[in-house]
């Protein structure tokens, strides 16, 4: 199991613009998932600034179509490596109340010869440069998860209308599920981004543009590029968890059972949290109840897993921005005290 304990990064721009001043690019710093930064465009490079001693990288909340990260530190060259944009699941389901579609990101670096390279265990890093670049590019007007594809865009005034169908009817964006703020619309062969929706979107003023669009046939709709957390810094390595660690899942969707027997129900946000136990030696016992001792509440990246053969995917899958549900608790396992078993939970902020 690693933890990045050092954040590292002494500074977060980005070649493109942002959506408006609430989504800036400054937010990726903050422990706010929630609140990401969205760019303007459909394609935006962020330069992160590093300190020496950085041998891990860590993304949550992002979404993109396809994107990579290049590092620039001495004494290594230059390297890239592709971005995952594989989302959790190919079911559209996926889209409706899930804040989240693609899974966080942990990677760990050394330097080889003259190059920088993505491995298992990193090695500290000299002071450098990270280039993190996301793309959009993938027309998501008409695959609707349910009811129809969006053929058009209908102004009330200004930028406030809504998206309609071929038939001119509303289109519920809940249901359809591939429009949220900061989508990329193409109407009669210019951009514009959306920046509010009321409701479901179906009424005649529920959407907002980025700017003034008549009416007019929507030629392109594609996910805004954003990123919630970027952190970059050294890592606190512990004993792998013991087999039996659980995973469990936290579902914030409503369930509510009808009188004859049916069910009311609306999709939200799921978020995993880890049972862990591990036998450490002392040594790493008291470097981890330091990390604990500092952080308390306050939410870090942790990959939960490590050296786990490829085809695991534990590099995405296992790996998260988790708090302490509380304290840990130590146990010694010899009389000499050099050995200890800690169990503690964390649950992932979304």
């Amino acid at each position: 199991m690693r933890i990045l304990q050092n954040n590292l990064v002494t500074s977060v721009s980005s070649g493109a613009g942002n959506l408006s001043s609430t989504y800036a690019v400054a937010n990726v710093e903050n422990d706010t998932v929630a609140l990401p930064y969205i760019a303007n465009a459909t394609s935006a490079a962020l330069t992160i600034n590093v300190s020496a001693g950085m041998n891990c990288f860590f993304i949550s909340g992002h979404l993109c179509d396809s994107g990579t990260i290049s590092i620039s530190a001495s004494p290594g060259s230059s390297g890239s490596i592709a971005l995952n944009a594989t989302q959790y699941s190919t079911l559209d389901q996926l889209a409706i109340g899930s804040r989240h579609r693609l899974p966080p990101e942990w990677f760990n670096f050394t330097v080889d010869g003259s190059s920088i390279t993505r491995v298992d265990t990193g090695s500290a890093l000299a002071a450098g440069t990270i280039t993190l670049t996301l793309n959009t590019a993938t027309d998501r007007k008409g695959s609707p998860v349910s009811g129809n594809a969006i053929h058009q865009w209908d102004q009330s005034s200004g930028a406030v209308g809504r998206f309609e169908d071929s038939s001119g009817g509303g289109i519920n964006l809940n249901d359809h599920g591939n429009v949220m703020i900061g989508s990329i619309c193409t109407i009669g062969g210019s951009d514009y981004q959306v920046i509010k929706i009321v409701g479901d979107g179906s009424g005649s003023t529920d959407v907002t543009l980025s700017g003034s669009a008549s009416d007019a046939t929507v030629t392109a709709i594609k996910n805004p590029v954003k990123i919630g957390v970027i952190r970059a810094g050294s890592v606190l390595s512990v004993e792998n968890p013991q087999i039996g660690t659980g995973l469990a899942f936290n579902d914030y969707s409503i369930r509510r059972q009808i009188v004859d027997g049916g069910l009311s129900f609306k999709q939200r946000n799921l978020c995993k949290q880890y049972t862990v136990s591990s036998i450490m030696t002392d040594s790493n016992a008291q470097s981890f109840e330091g990390f604990y001792r500092s952080f308390r509440s306050k939410p870090f990246p942790a990959l939960v897993t490590q050296d786990m053969p490829s085809g695991r995917n534990a590099d995405t899958r296992n790996s998260g921005f988790f708090y302490f549900t509380g304290p840990p608790s130590f146990e010694y396992l010899q009389h000499q005290g050099s050995v200890s078993a800690i169990s503690f939970d964390i649950h992932e902020v979304i």
